[in-house]
């Protein structure tokens, strides 16, 4: 018997920066011909999310232990969100009882705390959680105690990018930048490299910008934010790989771990300059490095591959039959 999977859809949080990756993660599964997209109306979610909470607050005072749902039961074997966030807005299909699984992106503070996570994961009855780092399993299997936690990392699916565009920006970094890194460039680039650097409006221009790019810069938050802990490695590598750029930063360890050696050129925080001048004087030196990159990510490391590998450990830990 063949296992049906339910895809809540986040229509949360629109204005996000973030969305349109979540909801790139969500596209590549809503593809697969076993996967049924859940979309719930405004006025669905509203009374959910309010019958939630009252569940939540009376459950809380009356010593009912969670998850907090309604005695109906899901269409679907199992059913996954991609989560931006710790808020029963984004996934409000898990009122109803059933196989509950989530990928969680950045589980960590400032934006989540474990004891937060925990309480989330167990309030909703998920029983797979999959996370972007192997230290956040480390960190949240001891707080979860009915929930099984495994590692995932982030990916795209880069069939939506712009590998062909002509390379008319020499460098661009866009979004966190490392400050010492990026006032460097501005004091000593001559003018005649053109350094993109400005805000990019919308998703459109990002991937414009990013296939017209010949180095992109890509540092680990970790390096961009202090009060990030883990270093992980983000999409915005992978977009980078999909662009077809050479990549200029930091390499997350993880990174080099999965793909097997170091796809990321290292900076030069001594001379930075001098270092990106040397990079667009020999930039057909780097065409091997590219190459290599954008076809690893390709075979190896698309949020398809993610998929399959996330419906493999829904099977295993659920004990859903193999369809």
């Amino acid at each position: 018997m063949l296992t049906s999977y339910g895809l809540v859809r986040n229509r949360s949080n629109r204005n996000s920066k973030n969305f349109p990756d979540w909801q790139e993660f969500e596209t590549c599964i809503a593809r697969d011909p076993e996967v049924r997209s859940i979309v719930r109306g405004q006025v669905s979610r509203f009374f959910s999310s309010c019958t939630f909470g009252v569940m939540r607050r009376l459950g809380r005072f009356f010593g009912v232990r969670p998850p907090y749902e309604i005695p109906i039961a899901a269409r679907e074997d199992i059913r996954i969100a991609i989560l931006g966030g710790t808020a029963f807005r984004r996934c409000t299909d898990f009122i109803l009882k059933g196989k509950k699984a989530a990928y969680l992106y950045d589980p960590t503070p400032p934006w989540a705390t474990a004891e937060r996570v925990a309480r989330f994961v167990e309030d909703l009855g998920i029983s797979v959680l999959f996370v972007p780092h192997p230290e956040f399993c480390d960190r949240l299997n001891p707080a979860l105690k009915s929930c099984q936690v495994h590692f995932i990392p982030e990916a795209i699916d880069p069939s939506g990018y712009l590998s062909d565009e002509a390379k008319t920006i020499d460098l661009l970094a866009y979004g966190r930048k490392f400050r010492p890194h990026h006032e460097a460039l501005l004091q000593g680039l001559p003018p005649e490299i053109h350094y993109h650097h400005t805000w990019l409006e919308d998703r459109e221009n990002l991937l414009s910008a990013m296939g017209k790019a010949k180095i992109i810069i890509n540092f680990p938050r970790k390096l961009t934010h202090e009060d990030i802990e883990v270093e992980m490695v983000t999409m915005r590598y992978f977009q980078a790989m999909a662009s077809k750029a050479l990549i200029l930063g930091r390499c997350p360890p993880i990174l080099k771990e999965i793909f097997g050696y170091d796809p990321v050129i290292a900076v030069d925080h001594q001379s930075p300059c001098t270092q990106v001048e040397s990079i667009l004087a020999n930039y057909s030196n780097y065409k091997k490095l590219i190459e290599r990159n954008h076809e690893t990510m390709t075979l190896h490391h698309t949020y398809s591959h993610r998929w399959q590998k996330i419906k493999e450990i829904l099977l295993r830990e659920t004990g859903e039959p193999v369809s």
